[in-house]
């Protein structure tokens, strides 16, 4: 049996999602919020950006109701740019994931809520694109032994599955995401992710995660698609994603996510969810 229910919450990644590889946003991305908007829909950014990156995005940002920052680690109210919440990673942890970085010659850097400290080589992998918070390059061992709520690694060969897997032992929250057109590995504490911080930041707006949609292109963006009612992959993204996604829609440059949004608006912004004693009784 299923049940129809309205949406009462979009919620959307960013980078690859609804902006573009050159950091743009496209007309129609804008407009779709615009309705989603004026329908009393929530706006949620879900993202691996630091807030104050977020703010480069203003008009994204001044459209959300509240943002998901730093993959979970970080609540942003960008209205009042102000912090809801920041988890920080233990101290083993970042101190394991240094060396896990220096191991495998790999660009690694921490983020605290204010600065982003990198190794030499994180800051020679790091693609032009609009920073928020300040950067500064140090030692690894200042990278391992200051304070972080997130931390993000990068690789001269593009290729971080090892390197994934060998962090994941460490951190079951670490997932690849995109910036512009370069992979990154972003870590967040244990139990910490886009899922948990989507959760949290529909429980502060009094919205249930099952009322809520989701829209996101990366590994990373996976927590958030378990827990809200509806998912869809933006783009030919990761074959993880698709497959978990309840519907693959056109690319960001094919305003995959715009096209939607008219979808669901012509809908009278419902969606057919099931009966959750159904999904007990099975």
């Amino acid at each position: 049996m299923l049940n129809v229910v309205r949406i009462e919450a979009v919620v959307t990644d960013l980078d690859g999602t609804v902006v573009r590889s050159d950091f743009s946003i496209s007309a129609g991305t804008l407009e779709a919020l615009d309705r989603v908007r004026s329908a009393g829909i929530a706006f949620v950014i879900a993202t691996a950006r630091t807030p104050q990156g977020l703010e480069h995005f203003q008009e994204l940002a001044r459209r959300s109701a509240m943002a998901v920052c730093c993959s979970g680690a970080i609540g942003w109210r960008s209205q009042h740019k102000a912090m809801a919440w920041m988890e920080e990673l233990p101290p083993a942890t970042t101190r394991r994931i240094v060396e896990i970085a220096v191991a495998e010659d790999a660009g690694v850097a921490s983020f605290d809520g204010a600065l982003w400290r990198m190794t030499e080589e994180y800051w020679r992998l790091s693609p032009t694109q609009p920073h928020g918070p300040t950067r500064v390059v140090v030692d690894s061992a200042v990278v391992a032994e200051t304070a972080c709520c997130t931390m993000a690694m990068r690789h001269g060969n593009g290729d971080l599955r090892h390197i994934a897997e060998l962090v994941a032992a460490e951190a079951d929250s670490a997932a690849l995401s995109h910036v512009g057109r370069s992979t990154v590995l972003d870590v967040t504490a244990q139990g910490v992710d886009k899922g948990t911080g989507t959760c949290r930041a529909l429980h502060a707006l009094g919205i249930d995660a099952t009322a809520a949609i989701s829209f996101g292109d990366m590994p990373n963006d996976l927590p958030m698609f378990r827990v809200t009612g509806r998912s869809y992959a933006v783009g030919d993204s990761d074959e993880g994603v698709m497959r978990a996604a309840s519907e693959v829609l056109p690319s960001v440059e094919d305003d995959g996510f715009a096209r939607k949004i008219s979808e669901l608006a012509a809908a009278d912004w419902t969606i057919e969810d099931a009966d959750p004693a159904v999904i007990a009784a099975v």
